[in-house]
């Protein structure tokens, strides 16, 4: 009898979060057994089975009656611990997988999950040290590399996040999950074309993995391809219709492509999600002015101001800009004599 292995869920993560890895290594038993232990062996099965259909409790009542068949299967405990570090029991989580790996040192995934509960309970360093002994029994697994990457970035280990980042990018990602968090490394690796190769077989594998679909968009206004852009950011938005960055990034490439009235629109629909940041006004405005549409874009330059825009003389003089296309000439005059020497020249030419 063999014990099975769970259906993996696939779930993703970024550099800014932590992620909990479900996996069990198919435990193949070899000899007789006495009854007990093909008992505890049942339950353990029927523990995991429970587990893969969400039934936690259920899962652990069989890891129980796994562990009082066979008090020495390291598995039972592992699959008891892990269930307990999803429902957040992090002490009775630590004592089971503690056990697990006490009984076999060689079950890389109890390293992996004990690294989960290690950071839930703010303990980063025992979290990296279970994580290099999950590397170093499963080194070509990409998952322990991100985890690990994703604490060094956040306890700012730079040489060693970097060693990381250049391993990630050479393993193999075998799902969707895993292709657009080694899209995401090769990006801030500077490497744009190999991200976007990367998120275009995670869409390949899954059509509406909508994540992928905004990475790649996001990659491809940066890459200069803005119809690309704007075409996956389209599917994006049909079921994301409340990401600000998302709108605010396919206005840019339709102003990119001087169709500023639906950059207007997208910069209208992230200013109604977040209306006190001031780059959305600002921008807003400066795609008025090239429409010339300078009343509007005057109420936007002001509210730029307003919200304190980080370069103050720069919305200064664009609003001493719309003022002056208004016939406002003192008013244009004083906005550009805040604008300092930005407004300069202008201010020479017309306000003498």
């Amino acid at each position: 009898m063999e014990t099975k292995a769970p259906n993996l869920r696939i779930v993703t993560i970024t550099l800014q979060e932590y992620i909990m890895k479900f996996v069990f290594s198919i435990l193949f038993v070899i000899g007789s057994f006495t009854a007990m232990a093909q008992d505890a062996l049942s339950y353990y099965n029927s523990g995991i089975d429970k587990f893969e259909e969400g039934n936690s409790l259920g899962a652990i009542k069989d890891f129980d009656s796994a562990i009082a068949n066979n008090s020495e299967l390291a598995e039972a405990y592992w699959g008891r611990g892990s269930v307990f570090a999803e429902l957040e029991q992090f002490p009775r989580a630590l004592k089971d997988l503690n056990t697990c790996i006490k009984l076999d040192p060689g079950i890389g995934d109890a390293f992996y999950n004990r690294a989960y509960v290690w950071v839930a309970m703010d303990e980063p360093q025992k979290a990296l040290n279970d994580l290099n002994m999950y590397i170093l029994l499963n080194p070509k697994d990409i998952n322990g590399y991100l985890s690990r990457l994703d604490i060094l970035v956040k306890y700012s280990d730079q040489e060693k996040a970097y060693a990381d980042m250049e391993k990630i990018a050479t393993l193999e990602a075998i799902n969707p999950g895993q292709l657009v968090q080694r899209a995401r490394i090769k990006y801030l690796m500077k490497d744009t074309v190999g991200s976007i190769t990367d998120l275009d077989a995670g869409i390949a594998m899954l059509p509406t993995f909508m994540d992928a679909y905004y990475l790649r968009g996001k990659y491809y206004y940066e890459y200069g391809q803005y119809n690309k852009a704007i075409q996956d950011l389209n599917i994006y938005l049909l079921s994301k219709d409340d990401d600000v960055e998302a709108f605010m990034i396919r206005g840019e490439c339709y102003a990119r492509q001087g169709e500023y009235s639906l950059g207007i629109n997208d910069y209208s629909s992230a200013i109604a999600l977040e209306s006190d940041n001031p780059t959305y006004f600002f921008d807003r405005g400066f795609f008025y002015l090239q429409m010339q549409e300078y009343a509007d874009a005057r109420v936007d330059f002001r509210k730029a101001i307003f919200y304190s825009h980080q370069d103050i003389k720069l919305a200064y003089f664009n609003l001493g800009i719309a003022e002056f296309k208004l016939d406002n000439k003192e008013e244009a005059c004083a906005n550009w004599r805040k604008s300092a020497d930005i407004g300069l020249e202008y201010l020479l030419k017309y306000c003498n």
